[in-house]
């Protein structure tokens, strides 16, 4: 569904008439479910590292430049993912600050490991050298992409845009929030059924690890001890 079909379903689930348009309307309901649609996207997004956002990106070093702009869409690393494109060496990202300025200021060798930290939105490499070259994954901060360009982007701004991630988790979220700002008496059940979406949503993305153990709040370690967490 685009996103002009997900506020309609929000508002056909509630008894509400459906709109002809959302994004671009003057009308201030249509701006507010705008405006939340985006909020609660963002939400969603930033929750959880959802394999369905992950990227990755290739980093060709020049020798004499030590910095390099991160993708536009960066929002989070991805342990232990850079490597050398050739497979041989795992590129130390990010180092510790210690150890940063120990390679930085001191005649310490590195052993030919590429070494790198994060500073700002770019990443910095120690002694980069022409013809290296590593990739890393890393978490997408673009949940968004145009129906017509295929195009990813941060933010929902045609009604035709679509949503990368479930519509269902989306629908319920927009429509707690969406039920709050009106003051509906609802909207606490309706909080607690996307609460559980979410759930839900987190535990198909981690792919089965949890093995057995008994049912905990959101985003706490279960029971069973051979759990572990997903990246």
């Amino acid at each position: 569904m685009n996103i002009k079909d997900i506020l309609n379903n929000v508002l056909g689930q509630s008894g509400f008439i459906e709109r002809q348009s959302f994004f671009g309307s003057a009308d201030p309901d249509d701006v507010q479910m705008s405006a939340i649609a985006n909020r609660v996207a963002t939400e969603i997004r930033d929750y959880f590292r959802w394999p369905t956002l992950r990227n990755s990106y290739t980093f060709d070093m020049i020798t004499g430049q030590d910095r390099y702009a991160l993708p536009a869409d960066y929002q989070d690393m991805i342990p232990d993912s850079a490597w050398e494109t050739d497979g041989n060496r795992k590129v130390d990202l990010p180092v510790p600050q210690g150890r940063w300025f120990m390679y930085k200021f001191t005649s310490w060798s590195d052993g030919g490991t590429i070494r790198a930290r994060l500073y700002g939105d770019e990443i910095e490499v120690h002694d980069a050298t022409t013809g290296e070259s590593f990739e890393f994954e890393y978490v997408s901060k673009f949940p968004v992409k145009a129906e017509t360009s295929g195009d990813v982007k941060e933010y929902f701004t045609l009604d035709t845009d679509l949503w990368l991630l479930d519509d269902q988790l989306l629908i319920l979220g927009i429509q707690a929030h969406w039920m709050q700002a009106k003051a509906m008496p609802q909207y606490a059940e309706h909080f607690a059924n996307y609460s559980r979406k979410l759930s839900e949503a987190i535990g198909r993305a981690v792919g089965g690890q949890t093995i057995g153990g008994i049912p905990r709040p959101l985003r706490q370690d279960p029971y069973y001890p051979l759990w572990r967490p997903g990246s």
